[in-house]
């Protein structure tokens, strides 16, 4: 699971339950009072082997106590033009964001340094007490000293991650969907520009009927028709993960099958109600934001139907917990899927078919709601805390 996907408060109090600081965060209880070493920081998190996200979050003791900041605090504004206006060796800058929030009832900043491969991240002229030319990077929970550089080993590992040598194969392809333009379209698939021995290759054949789930969401498009294909993840030929691919709208839309989730009211599972989901981060979201293209207006309006009975994750904590929601609001949710009569009109080859098509859309449906319904409690919740 990638940490730096979590909501923030999330964030903070895994990070809190640590117990100490780590390699890809740090707590302070002020502001820096110079700028110089919060530039240090941010340098020393950019230049991570890792691949998340690093924080600095303000308003923490030393003794992990929450106290909230009583001095001048930064804006965002300020530390992205310092940021710019230093000389970077091939320009390769470290990306930040600052966000504040309310937690247990107390005001904290959050400065998120964005992951990057362009590492070694360096000066080529001096700030502070840097010295150009020198790589300080995060180690555990320690920064490489001012007077210092990081061992050789450190600084070949940096190099390597620019070069996509530290991840395993799989997590390198998955890293890199993000970048549509890093792969090339071939006669069956996609290869990676710059490690063309990594591709995603589909099969042309229809997937087989007797190995295909329902997929009732092809009902709520403008045309039910569906077929299937295989992608298969691979590198150097060998496949490392399948996905099942379904094309709906008659063709329009191309993505990976959402998974199945199934909530048992009871230990010996009679009594069960499931639905389909996507979680963010996971490699079914990844490479359905690689497929999906919402520039393309057919594409656009078949993804957007489809949305209305799929639902979509912030993280698995919060399936978990939408999950448990589900649970103790059982009558609720059973009553107003029975008083529904969204989407009667659908028709399928049997009735048994349709009736359970139905049953699924409406489950769905109220699913969607509900699920609005526990963010919207959580807010207040998390408001008040």
């Amino acid at each position: 699971m990638r940490y730096s996907k979590l909501p923030l408060d999330e964030l903070i109090s895994f990070f809190l339950k640590q117990k100490r600081e780590g390699e890809f965060w740090d707590f302070k209880q002020e502001w820096y009072e110079k700028t110089e070493d919060l530039l240090k920081d941010i340098i020393c998190f950019a230049n991570t082997v890792h691949d998340e996200d690093c924080f600095i979050i303000f308003g923490i003791a030393d003794d992990l106590s929450i106290t909230g900041m009583a001095g001048e605090r930064k804006k965002q504004a300020d530390i992205i033009d310092t940021i710019s206006n230093l000389s970077f060796a091939g320009d390769n800058l470290p990306s930040i964001s600052l966000e504040s929030l309310i937690f247990q009832d107390v005001e904290l900043d959050v400065l998120r340094v964005y992951n990057t491969n362009k590492t070694p991240v360096y000066l080529k002229k001096q700030y502070g007490k840097m010295r150009p030319g020198c790589i300080y990077a995060r180690i555990g929970d320690k920064n490489t000293p001012d007077n210092g550089n990081a061992e050789i080993g450190v600084i070949e590992n940096l190099w390597r991650k620019r070069f996509g040598l530290t991840k395993a194969p799989l997590d390198y392809i998955f890293d890199e969907l993000v970048n549509k333009l890093n792969w090339v379209k071939s006669d069956n698939g996609y290869y990676n520009i710059y490690l063309p021995e990594y591709t995603l290759e589909c099969s042309e054949e229809d997937y087989e009927a007797g190995r295909r789930t329902d997929e009732f969401y092809s009902y709520v498009q403008t045309n039910e028709s569906t077929s299937y294909y295989m992608m298969d993840i691979k590198a150097r030929g060998t496949t490392l993960e399948s996905f099942q691919i379904v094309i709906l709208d008659g063709g329009r839309l191309s993505i990976p099958v959402p998974e199945w989730r199934y909530v048992n009211f009871d230990k010996y599972h009679r009594d069960v109600i499931k639905y389909k989901c996507v979680v963010k981060g996971s490699h079914i979201e990844q490479l359905m934001q690689f497929m999906y293209d919402p520039e393309n207006p057919d594409e656009r309006l078949a993804f957007t139907r489809n949305e209305e009975v799929i639902l979509f994750f912030e993280s698995e904590i919060e399936r978990n917990n939408f999950e448990n929601y589900i649970k103790s609001n059982k009558l609720n949710l059973k009553k107003r899927i029975n008083s529904s009569n969204a989407f009667d009109y659908i028709k399928t080859e049997c009735e048994a078919k349709t009736n359970a098509y139905k049953k699924s859309i409406r489950t769905a449906i109220v699913l969607k709601d509900m699920l609005e319904e526990f963010r919207g409690i959580n807010k207040i919740s998390f408001d008040k805390c």
